[in-house]
């Protein structure tokens, strides 16, 4: 059976939101800092940004999660301190919020 992602996929296309990483540097965030940490230190950030793509006609926003893995995380000693789980829970969360009206959010079944 389909999603209705799929479905809507199918039907025409879909405009996506674009590159994090280089909106958070733009705002003046340090290239050093873990970014996908910031889903705990500065959430307001992340959640501009986000709002920023939909008012830009965004209809699909992908989380602030792309390096929130054990391994990237070791990196910037935050695995123990601030665990995977924590992070990307926290950007699953405040995503669908950060959509409001203006998206239609469908969770991933599986």
């Amino acid at each position: 059976m389909r999603g209705p992602f799929l479905q809507r996929l199918e039907e025409r296309t879909l405009v996506c939101d674009g590159a994090m990483g280089t909106m958070l540097y733009a705002k003046g965030l340090s290239l050093h800092r873990c970014f996908d940490e910031l889903n705990l230190s500065l959430p307001q950030v992340v959640k501009e940004i986000h709002l920023e793509y939909v008012k830009a006609g965004a209809e699909v926003l992908e989380t602030n999660t792309f390096g929130a893995n054990r391994f990237r995380l070791a990196k910037y000693e935050l695995a123990p301190r601030r665990g995977v789980r924590e992070i990307n829970l926290a950007e699953a969360r405040q995503a669908p919020e950060e959509a409001g009206e203006n998206l239609k959010t469908e969770t991933p079944k599986g």
